[in-house]
């Protein structure tokens, strides 16, 4: 588990530093691209801080708002290597009698 969360930590930061280059290179401020985004304010800020990972319509959005593609937005990225996380074991509760 402690792998796939810091490739995860990894990989979000690398997305939030490209995001965070291609809002500069547009020339706009967070402001700016929350603003034409129609996104929440604190939504840029969390992705440009690698503190979510963002739902897929959202990442179209943002491409979309910086003129860009989705490829854009995770080039230079490796492909994960853990593809999800390792199961949690199941808690196993004691059957109950039946009457």
């Amino acid at each position: 588990m402690a792998e796939f969360m810091a490739e995860r930590d990894a990989y979000l930061k690398g997305f939030a530093d490209n995001i965070r280059r291609l809002r500069a290179e547009h020339g706009l401020s967070q402001t700016d691209l929350y603003q034409e985004a129609d996104l929440h304010r604190t939504q840029i800020g969390r992705v440009e801080n690698a503190e979510v990972e963002p739902r897929l319509m959202t990442l179209v959005i943002i491409a979309d708002t910086l003129g860009v593609t989705l490829d854009d937005l995770v080039r230079g990225l490796p492909v994960p290597k853990e593809r999800k996380p390792p199961p949690v074991p199941k808690r196993t509760r004691p059957k109950r009698a039946r009457p």
